[in-house]
């Protein structure tokens, strides 16, 4: 019986062996009933935050509800969850000596995550119904835009535990990773799979906040937070001097919760003597930028200069504010 398994690999196990193909660093599933008397409470702790109003601005979040509480709303066949991690640079994005220019979240480099994410998983998912025409497998691939609780389904699924900064946390790889979901018609045979929450009693990412958006343990006030500002925020920021002054170089996105955590370090140190360990290391938008190139370029070659990446959401005037708040900070910054 021991190698069952590997002469007729169970659907999850072609999953994941898809998944790895196509660069992935870790995938597992869970099947829906299986899941849901935990997934429940997640939900109440999403709702928990919205009723404290910790969305801000970001109406999505209201608007989506009960599509993120209910995947069958999303995707009505749906019978399992497949979920796969795609590694992101581990290295700081833009400049980390504040006199030469701004810092961006490392995320926001290279090929826009969502089409990189969802393509990917789309060959996965349909390389396996391929190679199973009789199983009349039916799927929904769904990254970030699409209303799915991607943190609880990875955690669900055995991929790490929801750290106290909110984020993913996998053992071996930290939080640097993007999340990819499929809803699937059929089941994958697979109850969850906790890991233990290895936080612990460190607060790292909790002091490591400038702005103490992390009010307490796993509860962030996106209102407070330094990549809702500058990522999500529209209009003029209505920040006070210390507040603009918190913001730092970052001029998209913050990743500081992420750097103090104790798993992204080891993880950043192993890509550092390994740079093949960390697979995604395209250089795009936010690769290194000076303040004298930024305070010269114009809209267009803005626009140009984000085209195809993550930070397309940042839009021209937005960056411009932004642009104004960190190049103050930094001249500031040089006199003290």
């Amino acid at each position: 019986m021991a190698g069952a398994g590997i002469l007729n690999p169970t659907l999850l196990e072609q999953l994941q062996g898809a998944a790895l193909d196509e660069g992935f660093i870790e995938a597992g599933g869970v099947d829906l009933d299986h899941a849901w008397p935990i997934y429940q409470d997640h939900v109440r702790k999403y709702d928990d935050g919205l009723a404290r109003g910790n969305a801000g601005e970001m109406h999505y979040l209201v608007r989506g509800r009960d599509r993120r509480a209910d995947p069958k709303l999303v995707f009505p066949e749906a019978q399992s969850v497949f979920v796969a991690l795609l590694s992101y640079r581990k290295a700081p994005a833009g400049q980390v000596d504040p006199s030469k220019g701004p810092r961006y979240a490392r995320y926001l480099d290279g090929a826009d995550y969502h089409d990189r994410v969802a393509d990917r998983l789309e060959r996965a998912v349909a390389k396996i119904a391929a190679a199973n025409p009789d199983a009349g497998l039916r799927w929904k691939v769904c990254v970030d835009t699409s209303a799915v609780l991607e943190r609880t389904w990875a955690a669900l699924s055995g991929l790490g535990w929801i750290g106290k900064n909110t984020l993913l946390i996998h053992p071996k790889h930290g939080s640097y990773t993007f999340i990819g979901v499929v809803l699937l018609n059929e089941s994958l045979d697979a109850r969850p799979k906790l890991l233990p929450d290895f936080c612990g009693n460190c607060s790292r990412c909790l002091t490591a906040c400038p702005t103490n958006a992390i009010e307490e343990p796993h509860s962030v006030d996106s209102r407070k937070c330094i990549a809702y500002w500058t990522l999500e925020k529209r209009g003029e920021l209505d920040l006070s001097s210390e507040e603009k002054k918190a913001i730092g170089t970052w001029i998209a996105g913050c990743d500081l919760c992420q750097e103090a955590c104790p798993f992204n370090s080891k993880a950043a140190r192993a890509a550092a003597l390994n740079p093949t360990l960390d697979r995604e290391t395209e250089e795009g938008a936010v690769h290194s930028s000076t303040w004298e190139e930024l305070e010269q370029e114009s809209e267009a070659e803005y626009r140009a200069r984000i085209q195809g990446s993550a930070l397309s959401r940042v839009k021209p005037e937005m960056f411009r504010r932004n642009l104004e708040i960190v190049r103050k900070n930094s001249r500031e910054s040089s006199e003290n």
